[in-house]
């Protein structure tokens, strides 16, 4: 019998989570976890409540989230890194009745309890009474959306039943091999809802998880050989870091165990996802589209040197369909707005916002609210998100299309292009640059390598040198301007 609970009974011993010196065995964590429910349900938390769980990653996010879902209480993560409004908005919106945190948090008074990681968490796991709860998460987190729109709605899905939820976590096992011989390792924030799924997925197929508090990228690859990692998620920055570090601390680390690297959430650099496939192991590194409401395609390495930019083709099941501003279905190499449909999802709504969720439906299927285009051969490509899409004399430009050429050039690390007021044109083009290490980067002759390589529409009118792009909470970056 397979999930947490089922490993619990049949390998008790068996380590499920790794945080530095401290080891959690599946007997421990299934302990932990029914103490923790016992607590909930002790509190009078049921099916279908929120709590909230705002802390840096640590063990006791992964056992408070899991042993929440597992009852069918819904957890939402809150971003460590949020200030004191966001995280109150956060609260207030999503009705959570308690909070799990590692730090000092002001509570509207909404919030029924908080519970400090600690020793007051110990003490109260120690009294508390074991509750049963289910092998599988019966729910899925209530994640925030960025907010790059105004501000973030929580994706709401309901509580699943026992036998649903086996199926939904036993198809992403399938979907990317994951087996009980796992070893995962989080390199993001569990707040973050790629890390958490697999982290959790990892567990109910009776894996092992590495937490690591923060992402220090000689680190990591030390720890990939040390406790022979087996899988990851990252984004394009991690990479970007790995790949920076000195070709000696690199080949210093044994990467053959790793059998999957995951990445999405940003483009990435040709010449980054090049280098990646080369440092580790063959068909290992793979790209795919997703949001925080769901996934939708993949790519291998293979596919993706034939096919570069590609976010590859859709999961078995799911249909892309590419729409333009007037609802029509568009033909392959036409950019429009991205909607995918699949069949066996369980319908997701925007918490406390009927009308957005209705504008994100139709006829079965929703958008993420990202433009793209199919080409011939069923294969997606993303160009950028439809309310970032730049209006200069009456014509689209994609930001992600521009990006993608002016990342390309040796002496820029990241790029943010945006639309700025004109009073011809109504939008121009600009972007903002940061330098790759101490290359020199005159704007000028970026602007000039640009118009080589892109219609005059599209070349950006102004270019920013600047040390850091401006980004959300969980990390995106913003298409906006200093002068925003």
């Amino acid at each position: 019998m397979g999930g947490i609970g089922g490993f619990a009974r049949t390998a008790p011993d068996k380590t499920a989570i790794i945080e530095g010196a401290r080891a959690t065995t599946y007997g421990q964590l299934e302990s932990r976890a029914r103490a923790i429910a016992g607590m909930l349900r002790r509190g009078g938390l049921k099916r279908g409540d929120r709590i909230a769980v705002h802390s840096g990653n640590r063990t006791e996010v992964l056992e408070v989230v899991i042993a929440a879902l597992r009852i069918g209480v819904v957890a939402v993560p809150v971003n460590s890194l949020l200030t004191q409004p966001e995280i109150t908005y956060i609260l207030e919106d999503s009705g959570a009745r308690w909070l799990f945190t590692d730090r000092a948090v002001d509570t509207p008074p909404g919030v029924e309890r908080t519970m400090s990681f600690g020793d007051a968490f110990e003490r109260s796991l120690h009294t508390a009474e074991p509750a049963e709860i289910a092998d599988f998460t019966l729910a899925k987190p209530m994640l925030y959306t960025s907010g790059t729109t105004g501000l973030p709605k929580g994706v709401w899905v309901p509580p699943h039943t026992p036998p649903v939820a086996a199926r939904i976590s036993e198809d992403f096992q399938r979907l990317w091999g994951i087996t009980d011989d796992e070893i995962h390792i989080i390199c993001s924030p569990l707040a973050h809802s790629a890390p958490l799924r697999y982290s959790t997925r990892t567990l109910e197929a009776g894996g092992t998880v590495v937490v690591q508090k923060a992402f220090d990228p000689a680190e990591t690859l030390a720890a990939i050989e040390i406790y022979s990692v087996t899988s990851t998620f990252m984004v394009p920055t991690h990479l970007e870091r790995i790949i920076d570090l000195d070709p000696s601390t690199i080949r210093r680390h044994d990467l053959s165990t790793m059998r999957l690297l995951a990445h999405a959430g940003a483009p990435i650099r040709v010449e980054t996802k090049e280098e990646v496939i080369k440092l580790f192991p063959e068909d290992s590194v793979w790209e795919f589209y997703s949001a925080t409401e769901g996934a939708a395609t993949r790519i291998s390495p293979a596919e993706w040197r034939r096919k570069p930019g590609s976010v590859g083709k859709p999961h078995r099941g799911i249909e892309i369909i590419i729409r333009d501003e007037w609802g029509e279905v568009l033909a392959p190499e036409k950019s429009g707005e991205i909607w995918v449909r699949d069949s066996e999802a369980p319908p997701y709504e925007y918490w406390g916002d009927s009308k957005k969720t209705a504008r994100m439906r139709w006829e079965g299927a929703v958008t993420f609210g990202d433009l793209g285009h199919l080409d011939s051969d069923g294969y997606l490509y993303v160009v950028g998100r439809a309310h970032d899409t730049i209006i200069s004399g009456g014509v689209n430009v994609y930001p992600r299309e521009v990006e993608e050429v002016l990342i390309q050039h040796p002496a820029v690390h990241e790029v943010a292009v945006y639309g700025a007021e004109h009073p011809e044109w109504g939008q121009e083009v600009r972007a903002m640059v940061v330098r790759a290490g101490e290359q020199p980067l005159d704007p000028e002759l970026l602007r000039g390598w640009a118009r080589e390589r892109l219609a005059g529409f599209k070349c950006p009118r102004q270019i920013i040198v600047v040390d850091a792009l401006p980004r959300t909470p969980t990390g995106k970056i913003l298409r906006r301007g200093p002068e925003d």
